[in-house]
Order: structure tokens, then C-alpha cells, then sequence
């Protein structure tokens, strides 16, 4: 089993983060929007914990593509 995993070229486990990163993203915008903001002092738009979310999400799938 191991010897399979290391014969594996590398993209198969960048496409593995890439998805389990991306699936974690849509687990969060499915959250209710009240459930987001729960505990803020505001309703601003940029409390919004999904759009962090996303925006790491992008961050860290681009240094896994790159490296």
C-alpha cells in the first residue's frame, strides 16, 4: 500500500488537498448566515466568516499548486 502511494506522482496529492480544501469551503457557505455572524457587533459584510473563508482558501490553493 505504501510502495503505491509513492509511485503516485505528485499532482494526485495536490488534485487530494485541492479537493478537501474546496469541500471545506462549500461545508461553510452552506452554514446559515445567522449562525455566521452569531456573536458580531455589526451585520457588515466583511464579518462574514465565508468570505474569509473563501478568500484563504484561494491563498493556500494557489502555494499548493505552485510548490
Amino acid at each position: 500500500m505504501i510502495d503505491t502511494l509513492y509511485s503516485l506522482p505528485l499532482w494526485y496529492a495536490k488534485l487530494a488537498a485541492m479537493i478537501i480544501f474546496g469541500s471545506m469551503l462549500v461545508v461553510a457557505w452552506f452554514l446559515p448566515y445567522d449562525f455566521i455572524i452569531k456573536g458580531a457587533p455589526n451585520r457588515k459584510r466583511w464579518r462574514d466568516l465565508r468570505i474569509w473563508a473563501t478568500l484563504l482558501t484561494v491563498v493556500q490553493c494557489v502555494i499548493y499548486y505552485i510548490f
